[in-house]
């Protein structure tokens, strides 16, 4: 089944901004306040489906909290929130800029707010306790619109299928539309895409409610390329194809059964003939670097051949990578099991340090912050911290 849902994807970072919340009063539980806030929502309507995690907690008469939300150009969201039993008024406002977008009306303990983005932007929730005090729940809706009769199951992990995407796939372009469908436990789909040049690809995945365990592969011309067989409901994979290819993608539930979205992302750039991640090798270092490109590689292909080597604790070594403007990248390094702290240094050609992995593992991933504004050479600096052994490293570029 190929449907398209028109939604558009919400990025959910709530942070808690103001004071810091009260003590929440005993008379009811997180779960019974989630309960109420969904008790709420089924009074709107079903035309509107959760983003995010509900926020929860407990506040003082006068206490307020606020979360950031970003909303995308075209949507329209309502906020939903309930008060405890003892909260007789729960003001509830949309601030964009500091200037007020949207409110509640009226003291009440369950207020709600509607509005339409007509931009991207970042807008803050505040919410705050005019009279009373206990627990509050609140929620964040976008409104499903469909054109066609797709189930709010069906647009609800449209949202999650996007949501992914915003991070796994950050940079990438959306081929096509995302396919869309529904599968009982121990069943599979398969669709066919063609990819139509040499890029690197994201294969994604987003089950909904009542998956356990979904499943994708992707075959061309009857092998399998790229696969993510691990647990979970949110699989992905990475395929950087030498040229145009006919790609088929086999989605598999495993755990549970519900509504499921699968949706390809092409990198921005066609690549020549792509060095290989990892290089030509199947030892340690050349899958660890595969399996860390794999999540943290943001579908950028490999721009050069890995550099490897042997050092000792506090042991350095350098190699050049010529850096093109207008371009990001991502240097990735792996140590062997005996390096416990491997770091990547980035220089310019008079070694004047640019940037630096902050990371204490015997791995480093680092994308370039800024973006390179100068084409040139670059000084890329490998240093054991702790431990010793051999390291590989590869640079990838959007």
């Amino acid at each position: 089944m190929h449907r398209t849902i028109a939604i558009v994807a919400v990025t959910c970072a709530a942070i808690l901004i103001s004071a810091n919340p009260g003590p929440a009063s005993a008379e009811k539980s997180a779960a019974q306040m989630k309960a109420a806030l969904d008790t709420r929502a089924e009074a709107f309507g079903v035309d509107y489906v959760p983003v995010g995690a509900v926020r929860s907690g407990g506040m003082s008469e006068g206490q307020s909290v606020e979360f950031l939300e970003v909303l995308r150009r075209g949507a329209c969201y309502r906020v939903l929130a309930v008060g405890g039993d003892e909260i007789t008024d729960l003001d509830l406002r949309v601030l964009k800029g500091g200037a007020q977008v949207a409110a509640d009306q009226g003291a009440v303990a369950d207020p709600y707010a509607v509005m339409c983005a007509e931009a991207d932007g970042e807008v803050k929730l505040r919410l705050q306790v005019y009279a009373g005090h206990g627990p509050y729940a609140l929620q964040l809706y976008a409104e499903s619109r469909q054109n066609g009769t797709a189930s709010a199951e069906e647009a609800a992990v449209a949202l999650a299928l996007d949501e992914s995407a915003d991070h796994a796939a950050a940079g990438m372009e959306a081929l096509g539309d995302a396919y869309i469908g529904t599968l009982g436990h121990r069943n599979a789909a398969t669709f066919d895409v063609v990819l139509p040049e040499a890029r690197c690809y994201k294969f994604l995945g987003a089950g909904g409610a009542g998956v356990q365990d979904l499943t994708l592969t992707v075959e061309v011309d009857g092998k399998e390329v790229a696969a993510d067989r691990i647990s979970g409901v949110r699989p992905a994979a990475q395929w950087c194809a030498p040229g145009r290819a006919a790609a088929t993608i086999k989605v598999a539930m495993y755990g549970g059964a519900g509504a499921f979205a699968v949706g390809v992302y092409a990198a921005k750039r066609a690549i020549g003939t792509p060095e290989k991640v990892g290089g030509a090798e199947a030892d340690f270092i050349a899958n660890r670097i595969r399996q860390l490109h794999a999540q943290f590689g943001k579908g950028r292909a490999a721009v050069m051949q890995v550099v490897r080597g042997n050092l000792a604790t506090n042991g350095e070594q350098v190699f050049n990578a010529k850096l093109t403007a207008g371009h990001c990248y991502t240097i990735i390094g792996a140590g062997a099991p005996s390096v416990k702290d491997l770091d990547v240094v980035l220089l310019d050609k008079d070694r004047a340090e640019l940037q630096k992995d902050q990371s204490f593992d015997g791995y480093a991933v680092m994308d370039t912050a800024p973006c390179p504004r100068f084409t040139g050479t670059y000084v890329v600096k490998i240093r054991v911290s702790k431990g010793a052994g051999q390291f590989g490293a590869q640079v990838f570029s959007d």
